[in-house]
């Protein structure tokens, strides 16, 4: 492999420009929604012409550091020795057994492991809907984010709402969603504390929801 390493070093500069030219381009900065959005479904209904960006889900192992990151547990080290599956570090440092199967990670199309995979496939499956309902990882995932915002926020409501849809989200709830996730949490102005149980629940809905699961 030395040759291809000295390749690589020789032509690093090739590269960057490349990467460079990639990220910078128009294709590469397109949102999914698009104005004319109606009008070119009926010209081009397979989108082939590249005029939107397709919304994809989260990778296998991006869904499980996507919900690590979402509750602060998220072991962010690079490099080491591999790690078991209860480790909270990275999916990319996690062993892999052809016999003992991750069940979250194999739901959501990790490769097999035996031969290169150039592109995954990508399914919908029933099996991925149960184990994000009802998985005991995901669940857990929901328990330490609810735990570590009641430490931080107590009983404040709202910061509680924002800081766990922008966690989950990327972004601020609306004010809709702020007053949906109120009455979701059943606080009322006589009793401001906030249940522990159900702000577990509504952490697990945000873990379940597309917005966190899709790349829009």
């Amino acid at each position: 492999m030395d040759w291809l390493t000295d390749y690589f070093i020789q032509n690093e500069w090739r590269f960057k420009a490349l990467h460079r030219a990639i990220l910078l381009s128009a294709v590469w900065k397109q949102s999914s929604e698009h104005p004319l959005a109606s009008s070119y479904r009926e010209r081009d209904p397979s989108e082939s012409l590249l005029w939107r960006f397709r919304i994809q889900r989260l990778k296998a192992e991006q869904i499980r550091d996507a919900m690590l990151m979402a509750s602060e547990e998220l072991d962010n080290r690079i490099g080491g020795p591999s790690i078991n599956e209860a480790h909270p570090g990275r999916a990319l440092y996690m062993k892999q057994f052809r016999n003992q199967n991750n069940s979250l990670l194999h739901a959501f199309d990790l490769g097999g492991g035996l031969k290169s995979v150039a592109v995954r496939n990508t399914t919908t499956t029933p099996t991925q809907s149960l184990i994000m309902i009802n998985g005991e990882y995901v669940l857990s995932r929901a328990k330490k984010m609810a735990a570590r915002l009641t430490h931080r926020y107590g009983s404040d409501a709202r910061a509680l709402i924002q800081e766990a849809v922008q966690r989950c989200w990327g972004r601020a709830p609306s004010t809709d969603e702020i007053k949906n996730a109120i009455a979701f949490l059943n606080v009322t102005k006589s009793s401001e504390e906030v249940d522990i149980a159900l702000l577990t629940d509504f952490c697990h809905v945000l873990l379940n929801s597309n917005e966190f699961l899709y790349l829009d």
